[in-house]
């Protein structure tokens, strides 16, 4: 435990309470990311250590939504946030409505869809105020909707989605309506819409329109639509990369374009193109996602009876030790 922490935890002019505030207040105005989770880590194991349940309480909390940031740990992340969620009666009402729809944005990126809607609706039906936070929650809640194939539900919750006032949801409601069409085959509907925002919309949203575009002119065996898709892949491919979401968009971007160069028997193409799927699963400890790209890889070398050159099994091993 840090001097600090120690040196204020047992100063004797308060009680166990009284300096545990203290070093939370303390720790509230530290700009440095890292100390700030040292010193909330002092707190949670001294108050754990006292009974002081209130404070153990905080402690977690505000450690949980430092380092839930960390995109290689996000299911970590998940796990420390299922077990405030045993501690919510300790926490402040605001503090609670924080844990629920955090935690609900957090298991949407682990693929926990049951989980995710049942936390947002929890944390939606508590907080009154029609916050961003809320608007992101109910994004979240109905893509996981979607995922599940609950489209009843999806357009249910996008009439409420649409009537925040925020600049992202216009552009993300547009989208996921285009989606549910496509995710429906109603592609006479879908095609011309989705195909219409890749032109309009921000370039933020632009590489999730390219995935369904892909999916949906491979399915329909349009390759030469796949080939005009790749053409401009350079309008569509994220500037930013961060975010959970972006980097498995772009991991299932590069993982269709390997199956289409695949299909046209580019082998040497195909592979690069699916170890920068791996590599953008990895960003983001996607293991399944990226072992499905593995499996890709070796199944069509299977099939085609090629092998894979000792260049490609060098850039795999790059690929997995990178961090």
């Amino acid at each position: 435990m840090p001097m600090v922490a120690l040196k204020i935890l047992q100063s004797p002019q308060g009680e166990t309470e009284d300096n545990l505030q203290r070093l939370y207040d303390f720790t509230g105005k530290i700009s440095d990311s890292a100390l700030k989770v040292i010193l909330y880590k002092a707190i949670v194991k001294y108050s754990r250590e006292h009974g002081v349940m209130q404070y153990l309480a905080k402690g977690l909390l505000q450690k949980h939504l430092i380092e839930r940031l960390d995109l290689m740990r996000l299911e970590q992340s998940y796990q420390d946030g299922q077990e405030i969620l045993h501690y919510t009666n300790f926490l402040s009402f605001e503090e609670q409505i924080t844990l629920y729809m955090r935690m609900g944005l957090l298991a949407f990126a682990v693929k926990k869809y049951d989980d995710c809607i049942q936390l947002c609706q929890t944390g939606i039906v508590m907080e009154n105020k029609d916050t961003e936070l809320k608007a992101r929650v109910y994004l979240a809640m109905i893509n996981s909707y979607l995922i599940l194939k609950n489209y009843e539900e999806v357009e249910r919750n996008l009439d409420i989605f649409e009537k925040f006032n925020y600049e992202f949801v216009s552009e993300s409601a547009k989208i996921t309506r285009a989606i549910t069409k496509a995710r429906k085959k109603e592609y006479e509907v879908a095609l011309p819409l989705l195909q219409k925002y890749l032109e309009e919309l921000s370039r933020s949203y632009k590489i999730h329109i390219a995935d369904e575009l892909f999916e949906i002119y491979f399915e329909m065996g349009d390759l030469n639509a796949c080939e005009k898709l790749i053409e401009r892949e350079k309008d569509f491919l994220p500037v930013d990369t961060n975010g959970p979401q972006i980097c498995k968009a772009i991991g299932k971007y590069y993982l269709q374009k390997g199956e289409y160069q695949f299909t046209l028997g580019f082998i040497d193409e195909g592979i690069q193109s699916i170890l920068k799927s791996m590599d953008s699963y990895g960003r983001v400890n996607a293991f399944k996602e990226r072992e499905e790209c593995m499996n890709k890889i070796v199944n069509y070398c299977i099939k085609s009876r090629n092998t894979i050159k000792l260049k490609h099994l060098l850039l795999m091993k790059e690929v997995y030790s990178r961090k």
